[in-house]
Parts: C-alpha cells; sequence; structure tokens
C-alpha cells in the first residue's frame, strides 16, 4: 500500500537538523526499496531553508507507516511542528529514481487538498485530467492522489521540474482538476530529490 507523509518543520530547527542528516538518510536507506519519492520541501525565497520533509513509500499497512514515519530521527527529535500522512495513488508509471532530471530545471512540489464541497470526478473529468497531465510527462519527477483510509480522493500532489514558478503556476492553473474547482488551498513550494546521493559538489542537495 502506498502512502505519502509529509513533516512539517517547527521554526529554528535548522541547526538540529543538520545535525540528525545523516542518522536520517541511514534510517531512510532501510526503506531504499520501497521508496516511490523523497525530498525536502524549501522556502521558494531561500533554497538554504528547509521547511519539510517529504517521503511516497510502498509499505504493507499503516502499522509500518507509522513505524516509517514516527521512528525517522527528525520526528523523534520532535522537529516536525505537523506531519501529515495519507495513502496514496501513484499516477505515473516510474518512481522518481527512474526520471531522468533536467539539471537546467527548478523543481517544485505542487499540493491540491480536495476542496470539502469538491464537485463529484466525473469519468470524462477524469480522462481530461489524465490526458492534460500525459502532456507534461517529460515534467513529473512523481504524482498522484491523495487518498484516505478508506480509499476516497482526497485530493493531488505533484514532483514538477521547470523553468521557473511562473510555468509551475500555469500548469495548475489549466489543469482540470483546478479550473473545475476540486481544490483547495493550492499551494506551491520549491522541492528538491533527497539523499545524500544528490549532494553536489558544494555538499547541498542539488
Amino acid at each position: 500500500m502506498q502512502y505519502f507523509a509529509w513533516g512539517i518543520n517547527k521554526p529554528d530547527v535548522t541547526d538540529r537538523r543538520t545535525e540528525l542528516i545523516r542518522q536520517h538518510w541511514d534510517f531512510i536507506a532501510k526503506y531504499d526499496d520501497k521508496l516511490i519519492a523523497r525530498g525536502p520541501v524549501m522556502q521558494a525565497d531561500d533554497l538554504s531553508a528547509v521547511i519539510g520533509s517529504i517521503h511516497i513509500v510502498d509499505l504493507a499497512d499503516f502499522s509500518e507507516i507509522e513505524t516509517f514515519v514516527y521512528d525517522e530521527p527528525f520526528a523523534k527529535a520532535d522537529l516536525f511542528k505537523t506531519i501529515i500522512v495519507s495513502r496514496f495513488r501513484l499516477e505515473l508509471g516510474r518512481t522518481q529514481f527512474e526520471y531522468v532530471s533536467n539539471p537546467d530545471s527548478s523543481r517544485f512540489f505542487i499540493y491540491c487538498p480536495a476542496s470539502k464541497k469538491h464537485a463529484i470526478k466525473t469519468t470524462e473529468l477524469a480522462a481530461n485530467h489524465i490526458n492534460y497531465c500525459n502532456g507534461f510527462d517529460d515534467h513529473f519527477v512523481c504524482h498522484g492522489s491523495l487518498l484516505s483510509d478508506e480509499g476516497d480522493w482526497q485530493g493531488n500532489v505533484y514532483f514538477m521540474e521547470f523553468s521557473n514558478q511562473k510555468e509551475a503556476e500555469e500548469f495548475i492553473a489549466k489543469e482540470p482538476y483546478a479550473t473545475s474547482e476540486l481544490y483547495d488551498d493550492i499551494e506551491i513550494f520549491r522541492w528538491t530529490m533527497g539523499g545524500p546521493e544528490n549532494l553536489n559538489a558544494a555538499g547541498a542537495l542539488s
């Protein structure tokens, strides 16, 4: 079963997070064969300011995701003010680790929770959504649906590469679920792929 987990940092935890980063990587490495996507969420106007961590992982059941989320070193050190955990359905035929990145692009996380009053997703609207997303396949690091414990649709998340934020804004502005007002409070964050393998020569995540 696939799960989305997003730990949102408390203020002023940067130094403590840095101290724990290798413990975090060692913990996540135990799940390497289960990961679909991973990486830090960053402040749009300051990419050195990490404001959270996202992992999408395929695990057997909810007890396993609880262990994954709450035994992780950042969580155990109480660095997160909120942890969002949701069932997830991957809507892409690959994981982050199979994506061929464009080094000249910027990466974005687009969070689209369902509106509490969202309309019914018709078969036609779902098909339009799929067709629209297929046109952006080269830009997708990962994307999929957020689900309730019962499997009901609760929104979508997108991890994408674009030249700039304006392109990310244009993508979501024209996305069929967005134009049909199925989402509430869409947010666009900077994001990048996590893990020591993505460190650049300066020792920062690229």
